[in-house]
């Protein structure tokens, strides 16, 4: 069991629509006051609604770079 003081607490600055199951949002540490990219997956139930441990979070400016070049091969490669 994870201590409560010791979780991490983000404040959300912009959540982008729904992509499949996942929501893209970028998120403020209040503690570090360091902005990330977080790719969750987000779960709609019966018995649970919310994210879950299963995404990414692109913790610098470098990372999101190479996603975005990434993706854009990934649309390239899907056009021929």
């Amino acid at each position: 069991m994870t201590n409560p003081s010791t979780q991490r607490k983000d404040h959300v600055i912009r959540e982008l629509g729904p992509v499949a199951r996942y929501r893209i949002r970028v998120l403020e540490d209040d503690k570090a006051r360091k902005r990330v990219v977080d790719i969750r997956e987000y779960l709609l139930s019966d018995s649970f609604e919310g994210y879950t441990k299963r995404g990414i979070r692109l913790t610098d400016r470098a990372q999101v770079d190479l996603l975005r070049d990434a993706l854009r091969e990934i649309l390239e490669a899907m056009l021929i």
